[in-house]
């Protein structure tokens, strides 16, 4: 490839840039073919002739770029053509894209048939470039998630930039990068493209006229690279807010405040309540005196940009002025952005609240806010909409052309939309007579108690904003990143005439994957549970296996590992499991551990995640038998792997310390185990020389051996088959409680989980003595996974995540009784909730729709339909397995490289299990085990 990366400038450099590239093509025919292919970092939208085609690109690691191909033949045409490609930079820290250099890559050709072939390679073909000014600097949607977008039409430039009549000669050419060496070797794309596919409206939940009770002023700061989670923040996040109130009467009022410190007339300002209804805000009960009373705040940044917002009731007078006149502009006066550095030297001495009289000179002075700023937080403006009565409902269907006539919704309205499930979604709304408003897009999976207002949180709120312009007859606003929610409110603030909505496209960004597994047995709740398990791992398959598409969509592990199996009883693909294992492949960070997370910097590691990773790669190596990919990555895991044999070495008896980031003076995110979370507190002890983490590390081993055998490295099968056996009895050595009749979970046997014993079984450590007592002390720890028997307010035993190596364990030990009443006790009470995908945890609070939640699906159609897929020690056998307690009768198929496997059975009067029919694709066999 001889393209250059090129830019808008040389550099690349900078916080979430947006450039737009255009090529004009003149032809003398419609081509016959015509190929692109382009790299962007970090993602792109294409469009031909002003039409939209597709957004990219794949998740990626920079030394390791992907590439898309594009057939363009059918949408060129002859005459002039124009390819158009705005590219946006992340250039800040998320779980999806790594810092790197902005830039565009294009190569291909149209060949037309007279033999004429034309180059479209950047850095030779005429490509022009402009920086895209009409996106504004937006806060970070997440600790984990790219900037919003903000979106200002009224900085675009005259006509659209997409479109063959558009006027580029002001643009210049596309600037060569100085640097063409920060990335790799471009690969090309392995999987499809996501499904792009509508995703339909369930229901208008309301339509409600925005009715402003409060005075609001609000603005927002900029803060770049604050909280920048595992990388050093380059800013102090210390921002101080003065001004007056001017009150005519003594008066007590509540007021809106966000998470901050605050004063009034010198006095602290008492800790306020949540609003019921109104997200990411405080009120507090405030006594004001009749005058000038002196307001200030000292708070922190929680993301990359800070917002002040401050609700005053209406009816009572109240001014807001930072000069004491109520015809003055300017509202606010707030301290500058500093570094750490002159935070510590200026400010972090000085008593608080400031006096009135300190004029801040030693930090820069205190900059004026003026009554035509405000706040930027789309979630934070539509948490603290107040709305007048609804008068009227609207359906689905007539959400297309509908007139939102100023008459009727002066300040402008409200419209909240259900689509039942949560999806991930590139969202599109067109709308004429937008002109001078503002329009908020927000999402979310929770609803306030009100049921009007979307529950948002400091941390994790999405939400875009567009501000329409008057000189455009419509607004065309198609986002530049997917979004993952239930709910969707579309705001519009302020119209100044009738706003007329043109279209709500919402267009699937989710994995394209068939439903070709089926379940259906005598016990409705289990066909149920395999049904939500189903709407679950369909829409947390993205470009990579991701743990949930709200808030992070980030690949995780042990996520990827779990989903994986889903997968398998579901749709059969493995494509997606390939490519998410070249990710972890070439996640490793200084110390060669794999990244909990990738792409990802920094220091994200989870040390029993690193270990999965192995099981990982073994689970997709027996499924499919592609050596190469193991071969590509096998350094990596064998540097992966050494870590922690340096760990088991400080032993002899190679058992691994949960403490070894406390005994090492390490801050390790998630500790030095991560364990089972969100179980009740001493249930599974992670402290010290500890039973899982060993029995993890002997799993991760014996993967190790069976790929280094699959791959031809004998030379490294002794020394792990060594440390297997040592391994293997010494945790049956240390850690078997004989009075007990089961395994502890550490050393000092401080406590005895069911995990401690079901992880032994899962390492092949259990002997065939100990397996009776073992499964006594399991069914008694398990009989019921809630703590009180009944609900999990008072705790749960085991995590709707970590269930899935607890359900593996105990379909091993043959607690087949146990695992299904697991699934009928944490995933029926889901269903009871009224939830339709599965939740990360019982606390509901947070994801609702997280995959490695979905796991009985798998075991599932493993165990109660008993379908056992080929493997490559005997690629051609299915072996049909059935294992459980109560169903009475199974149907259903699990997708095969070769076809369906389908398989049907019931038991006869007397309990005997009778097979109606075991159907398998042509070169595969089928073999019963009773």
């Amino acid at each position: 490839m001889q393209a250059k990366a090129i830019w808008y400038d040389e550099s690349g450099q900078g916080r979430n840039l947006y450039a737009r590239f255009r090529l004009t093509l003149d032809l003398k025919s419609k081509p016959e073919d015509a190929i692109l292919h382009l790299f962007a970092d970090t993602t792109y939208q294409l469009y031909i002739n002003g039409k939209y085609v597709r957004l990219g690109s794949l998740r990626f690691d920079p030394r390791h770029p992907v590439y898309d191909s594009h057939d363009l033949s059918g949408l060129l045409q002859e005459g002039r053509n124009v390819i158009a490609v705005q590219v946006n930079y992340v250039g800040h820290k998320t779980f999806i894209t790594m810092l790197s250099q902005a830039g565009f890559t294009a190569w291909g050709e149209v060949a037309l048939a007279g033999g004429e072939r034309i180059e479209l390679a950047t850095g030779s073909a005429a490509w022009k470039a402009s920086a895209a000014l009409a996106y504004r600097y937006a806060a970070k949607s997440s600790l984990f998630l790219k900037a919003g977008d903000l979106y200002d039409q009224r900085l675009e430039e005259t006509g659209d930039w997409r479109g063959i009549e558009f006027d580029d000669s002001s643009w210049l050419s596309g600037v060569a990068l100085a640097n063409q060496q920060a990335w790799g070797e471009p690969e090309a794309r392995g999987i499809p493209y996501m499904s792009g596919e509508p995703v339909p409206v369930e229901r208008v939940l309301h339509l409600m006229p925005l009715e402003p009770q409060e005075l609001l002023c609000s603005f927002s700061v900029p803060m770049p690279h604050v909280n920048e989670i595992h990388e050093p923040e380059l800013t102090s996040r210390f921002m101080a807010v003065k001004t007056w109130i001017y009150s005519p009467e003594d008066v007590v009022i509540t007021m809106g405040l966000f998470y901050q410190n605050s004063w009034i007339n010198g006095e602290p300002i008492a800790k306020g309540l949540y609003a019921d209804d109104k997200s990411m805000r405080l009120n507090h009960r405030v006594s004001l005196r009749r005058g000038w009373n002196a307001y200030f705040a000292k708070c922190d940044s929680l993301q990359d940009m800070y917002h002040h917002y401050l609700a005053l009731p209406e009816g009572f007078g109240l001014v807001v002025s930072a000069d004491r006149d109520p015809e003055g502009t300017v509202l606010f006066n707030r301290s500058p952005v500093v570094s750490h550095e002159l935070y510590a030297s200026a400010i972090k001495g000085r008593e608080l609240p400031f006096a009135t009289e300190d004029e801040l000179e030693d930090a820069g002075g205190w900059i004026e806010v003026t009554v035509h700023e405000q706040g930027e937080s789309p979630t934070m403006s539509t948490g603290w909409d107040t709305y007048g009565h609804a008068f009227e409902s609207i359906e689905p269907d007539q959400l297309t052309d509908r007139v939102f006539s100023t008459a009727d919704y002066p300040n402008g309205f409200s419209l909240l939309i259900d689509l039942g499930l949560t999806r991930l979604v590139l969202p599109r709304v067109v709308l004429e007579g937008a002109g001078g408003a503002t329009v908020d897009l927000t999402y979310g999976e929770h609803l306030n108690a009100d049921g009007k207002h979307l529950r948002h949180y400091h941390w994790y709120g999405l939400g875009d904003r567009a501000y329409g312009d008057k000189r455009s007859a419509q607004l065309d606003w198609r986002l530049t990143q997917p979004r993952g929610f239930r709910y969707i409110q579309l705001t519009v603030r302020n119209p100044k005439q009738d706003v007329v909505l043109r279209g709500l496209e919402l267009a699937s960004a989710s994995y394209p994957v068939e439903t070709k597994g089926t379940f259906r047995c005598s016990d409705p709740l289990l066909e149920q549970i395999w049904e939500m398990g189903v709407r679950t791992e369909a829409v947390n398959m993205e470009d990579a296996y991701t743990d949930c598409v709200t808030r992070e969509r980030g690949q995780y592990i042990r996520d990827t590992i779990i989903q994986y199996h889903n997968n398998l009883a579901v749709f059969g693909d493995q494509a997606l499991m390939r490519r998410s294992l070249q990710l972890m492949g070439q996640s490793p960070d200084a110390t060669g551990k794999f990244r909990a997370v990738y792409p990802n910097t920094g220091d994200y590691t989870i040390s029993d995640f690193a270990l999965n990773a192995l099981e990982g790669f073994w689970a997709y190596y027996e499924q499919t038998g592609d050596a190469q990919l193991v071969e590509t990555y096998w350094d990596a895991i064998q540097h992966n792997l050494a870590w922690f044999h340096e760990l088991a070495d400080e032993r002899e008896d190679l058992l691994l310390d949960a403490e070894w980031d406390v005994k090492r003076g390490i801050n390790a995110h998630y500790g030095g185990f991560h364990g089972d979370l969100a179980i009740v507190k001493g249930y599974l002890d992670i402290t010290g020389i500890h039973c899982v983490f060993s029995c993890t590390y002997l799993i991760a081993l014996r993967a190790a051996a069976k790929l280094a055998g699959a791959i031809g490295k004998r030379e490294v099968i002794s020394e792990l088959e060594r440390r297997i056996a040592t391994l293997e009895q010494s945790i049956r050595d240390t850690f078997w409680d004989e009075e007990r009749g089961c395994y502890s979970d550490n050393e000092r046997k401080l406590s005895h989980s069911a995990h401690a014993s079901l992880f032994a079984a899962r390492a092949g450590v259990l002997t065939a003595e100990q397996l009776e007592p073992v499964r006594a002390h399991v069914r008694s720890d398990l009989k019921s996974l809630f703590v009180n028997g009944y609900g999990p307010e008072d705790g749960v035993y085991v995590s709707p995540s970590f269930s899935f190596y607890i359900f593996e364990g105990l379909y091993l030990i043959g607690l087949t009784d146990t695992a299904e009443r697991m699934m009928r006790q944490g995933w029926g009470w889901f269903l009871q909730k009224g939830l339709k995908q599965t939740p990360e945890y019982y606390d509901l609070g947070q994801s609702l729709c997280h995959a490695w939640s979905a796991c009985p699906t798998y075991f599932m159609s493993t165990h109660v339909l008993g379908v056992h897929l080929p493997t490559i020690e005997k690629p051609d056998e299915v072996v049909i397995h059935v294992q459980t307690a109560e169903v009475t009768e199974a149907e259903g198929a699990v997708p095969h490289a070769l076809g369906l496997i389908e398989v049907k059975w019931h038991t006869d009067k007397n309990g005997a299990r009778v097979f109606d029919y075991v159907r398998v694709p042509e070169g595969l066999r089928a073999t019963i085990v009773e």
